[in-house]
């Protein structure tokens, strides 16, 4: 999350930007995409929140996966988050083990695959000044006072299957039934998942990340029997919304790191003259680049290791949320631009490229990495 001053100074911009034609009201017949906000107030205290808005046209205010497939402007993503409402009320992490009205509602809501129209009665509504950089920006929030699904929800036939199954056991089945991680973790965060006695709500920063590692964890002993490749230098590269993703694979282990160059002027580093380098070792980011890497690994039959080195540029004006890193390195590692034949041609080459662009040597950056630093590696050279 980026300081609270800077978070303020973002939001009330953005809100002045597209906010203006926003009427609040207390009595919202509204649409969900669907989308929930679970956060931590002092555990086991919870706020149990659903996103909501005015607008009937809502299914892409909350989807990744069409943002980064269709390039999606990121003015048009802050200005459809900025219309969102977190209708939200303070309940008790066991909440999922009692017959609760409100709780069975949002819980129907969000089981859906599809929007779904709400009636919502809040008793207040103010702006909201945090941005996080797991979940993003939305522009307001309400205390829930009634809530109310005016239609179905359209639930996968998939979802009554896993009833009564253990939680890591029911992810991976409905993963590969095809539901998505994004829509795994809204289930997880609501305590859908394991057995009824032992279910609670978990904060949604929480659940994205544990899901990432559950599913990481389950592919990659699928694929430990595959062959490990034992020559070249492969790399790869995408940008996202101003993050540069560079993926570097090698001869290893199926180990992978994040090293993180947040340029002057970007959104996490907005005052400073140099670029701030480190690495990430246990961010929601990282557990997102994992999931994908470990997926490429099944995808493509083969084992290594991989470094990516990410390059938040000035571009990224705002945290949209982990899922930058979880579609941006997805689509990095379809995204094959070059092959190196031994170790020392691949950092000539990468000295080369982020100097010119970035003003950042590949051999600082190298400093940062275990993996890069392996003894082990320059068998290869």
């Amino acid at each position: 999350m980026i300081d609270v001053i800077n978070a303020k100074k973002l939001a009330e911009k953005y809100k002045k930007l597209y906010g203006k034609s926003i009427i609040l009201k207390k009595d919202i017949n509204g649409y969900t995409p669907p989308s929930n906000l679970i956060s931590s107030i002092n555990y086991p205290k919870l706020s149990l929140g659903v996103l909501t808005s005015y607008n009937e046209d809502i299914e892409l205010y909350d989807n990744p996966i069409h943002w980064a497939k269709n390039n999606i402007d990121i003015e048009e993503i802050i200005k459809s988050r900025i219309n969102l409402i977190n209708a939200r009320k303070i309940v008790n992490a066991n909440l999922p083990r009692k017959n609760d009205k409100l709780y069975n509602e949002i819980l129907d809501s969000m089981l859906s695959v599809k929007s779904i129209n709400l009636e919502i009665h809040l008793n207040k509504i103010s702006e909201n000044i945090k941005i996080s950089k797991i979940i993003g920006l939305y522009g307001y929030s309400g205390i829930i006072d009634k809530i109310k699904i005016n239609e179905n929800p359209k639930i996968p036939n998939e979802i009554y299957k896993v009833d009564e199954m253990k939680a890591e056991d029911s992810i991976y089945y409905l993963y590969k039934s095809g539901m998505s991680d994004y829509y795994l973790s809204r289930l997880f965060s609501m305590g859908f998942f394991g057995y009824r006695i032992n279910r609670k709500l978990v904060p949604s920063r929480w659940a994205i990340t544990a899901v990432h590692e559950i599913l990481e964890k389950k592919i990659k002993e699928e694929i430990k029997e595959y062959s490990k490749i034992n020559d070249k230098y492969y790399l790869f590269y995408y940008s996202l919304y101003g993050n540069d993703f560079y993926g570097v694979f090698f001869p290893g282990n199926g180990n992978c790191e994040l090293i993180e160059a947040l340029i002057p002027g970007s959104v996490y580093n907005l005052h400073s003259k140099y670029s701030i380098i480190g690495r990430d070792d246990e961010s929601g980011g990282y557990s997102a680049l994992k999931l994908s890497f470990a997926e490429f690994m099944r995808n493509y039959k083969m084992i290594g290791n991989l470094v990516v080195f990410r390059f938040v540029t000035k571009e990224y004006k705002i945290p949209l949320g982990v899922w930058v890193v979880r579609e941006g390195t997805k689509y990095m590692l379809n995204n094959l631009i070059e092959k190196f034949d031994n170790y020392n041609e691949l950092i000539r080459y990468l000295n080369n490229k982020f100097m010119n662009k970035y003003n950042i040597s590949v051999y600082k950056l190298r400093k940062y990495s275990n993996l890069l630093n392996q003894k082990s590696i320059f068998n290869f050279i």
